[in-house]
């Protein structure tokens, strides 16, 4: 289920922070609930990914270490195990939210298409990761009731954009033979795709900060630094494939406190 990588269901957290509600005590219950169906759901449908994927895994340097790959967890029981768990997350969103429950089964067919057959094509798999980001963000303030601006949910899908093409980068140079959309990329072409993205986030986060509240512009320049210093991870460490990293990388965390502490001081400063 890859907990490890569970820390992309954070993004449901943002709508409570941009729509200074962080200190609305009252909102959090739901929005735990709603991170632990996230969790559920996502960790349910790398299972059924793995089953899939199981001959290419054992091939992969690193994917064969994983349980089913490795024959460590047989599929008659990872199958019906993550079934179990999708069907439970899905009725638990419903009993939170009817939205809510609505985006979870959006958020099933989306990532069930991506594994079964999107994931194949090249640009389509980037968008296609780039709208589980937006769904995880709508999901987020729908269970809570609040609306952030548009600019923000730009910035998220562009994001998603930044971090996959920055994988798909790192897969070609290591050679990796395990999707087949790679065939379709060069590593000039994902350093494009990647630039772009970047210049397009940069531009969309400060849009929004203009449209907002101007003071956030002053953390337009560690928004920068933290988007510069994944680019240049990826290309001085071939960083891509591992975004979790970040937070062992000393001038990422440092940064990322930098910005937070700001945003949360220009948001809510005037009321504590």
């Amino acid at each position: 289920m890859r907990p490890h990588q569970w820390y992309k269901n954070l993004i449901l957290f943002i709508g409570i922070i941009f729509s200074d509600n962080l200190l609305n005590l009252g909102l959090w219950v739901p929005l735990l609930l709603a991170f632990l169906v996230f969790c559920i759901l996502s960790g349910s449908l790398y299972i059924i990914n793995d089953v899939k994927d199981i001959d290419l895994d054992k091939l992969h340097p690193k994917k064969r270490y994983r349980p089913i790959a490795a024959g460590d967890l047989s599929p008659a029981i990872a199958v019906p195990t993550a079934t179990i768990l999708i069907i439970g997350a899905i009725v638990l969103g419903f009993v939170i939210n009817t939205a809510f429950g609505l985006l979870c089964l959006a958020y099933l067919l989306t990532n069930s298409t991506y594994t079964a057959y999107l994931k194949n094509y090249a640009i389509i798999d980037a968008i296609i990761i780039g709208v589980g980001f937006i769904i995880r963000a709508a999901a987020g303030c729908v269970v809570i009731g609040v609306r952030i601006s548009p600019w923000l949910i730009l910035c998220v899908f562009l994001f998603a954009l930044v971090l996959t093409f920055g994988k798909r980068r790192q897969e070609l140079i290591i050679a990796d033979n395990s999707r087949a959309c790679l065939t379709d990329y060069s590593v000039p072409m994902t350093e494009n795709f990647l630039n772009l993205s970047v210049s397009l986030l940069l531009m969309s986060y400060s849009l929004y900060s203009v449209s907002v509240n101007e003071s956030l512009l002053f953390t337009l320049p560690f928004a920068i630094f933290g988007v510069f210093r994944y680019v240049q991870l990826v290309h001085l460490d071939n960083f891509g494939g591992s975004c979790e990293k970040l937070l062992l990388d000393r001038p990422s965390v440092i940064n990322l406190i930098l910005w937070a502490g700001l945003l949360i001081f220009i948001l809510y400063g005037g009321f504590l």
